[in-house]
């Protein structure tokens, strides 16, 4: 992999990266936790052009955030498994010690060309935008100007003379299922709050007592 190589090590004390140069060097940085701290990391690594720089991170949910954002900008991106990192140190342990976590995640990412990671961001726009579709579905209102309700209802509501809250009625059940494929197809979108609005029978048979 030519150009610049990165570490990025979520430690549970501080964010820790280490740059592998294009000439051999090491360079190693610190980030403290706060609210800004993704802002941050994402203004340091501006200096390395994106297309000639590779990213490596243990999955974690804030290095998915981060990821997300670097794919978008064009940066190469690899997500690995701590699982995947030890599995492999222990079948290829280093001639001489790494030192620490990230020289090791270098060395996977050089020696073993993890796939690239794909940034969940079209999929998460397409799922807001359903959400805003269910949203104006359920709020719609006979008493509303038709200009102001949703292209599809209109469709309905003059192909079968129905009013806008009958309308939305029969759509909304379609609406809830494309979200819950695209749900099942992208479960990485999945929070507690969704799985409970769109999954309500998969936490009923979570918590019903086996007999």
């Amino acid at each position: 992999m030519k150009g610049f190589n990165i570490a990025i090590y979520f430690d549970p004390d501080l964010i820790k990266a280490c740059v592998h140069g294009p000439d051999g060097s090491y360079q190693n940085k610190k980030f403290e936790y706060d609210d800004g701290v993704i802002e941050e990391i994402y203004q340091w690594l501006e200096q390395y052009e994106s297309n000639r720089t590779h990213i490596c991170l243990i999955e974690n949910e804030t290095a998915e955030l981060l990821a997300d954002e670097l794919v978008d900008s064009g940066y190469h991106v690899h997500q690995i498994t701590m699982h995947q990192l030890l599995s492999w140190f222990a079948v290829e342990p280093p001639a001489t010690p790494d030192g620490t976590p990230m020289r090791a995640m270098l060395r996977f990412l050089e020696n073993e060309h993890p796939r690239e990671y794909e940034s969940r961001t079209p999929q998460t726009e397409a799922l807001m935008e359903m959400f805003d579709e269910l949203d104006a579905l359920e709020m719609a209102d006979d008493a509303e100007d038709e200009d102001n309700q949703p292209d599809g209802l209109l469709r309905v509501m003059k192909k079968h003379k129905l009013s806008a809250t009958e309308a939305a009625k029969l759509l909304i059940p379609d609406v809830n299922e494309r979200i819950r494929e695209h749900l099942m197809q992208y479960p990485e979108l999945m929070t507690p709050e969704i799985l409970q609005d769109f999954f309500p029978e998969l936490l009923e048979a979570l918590e019903r007592p086996k007999h």
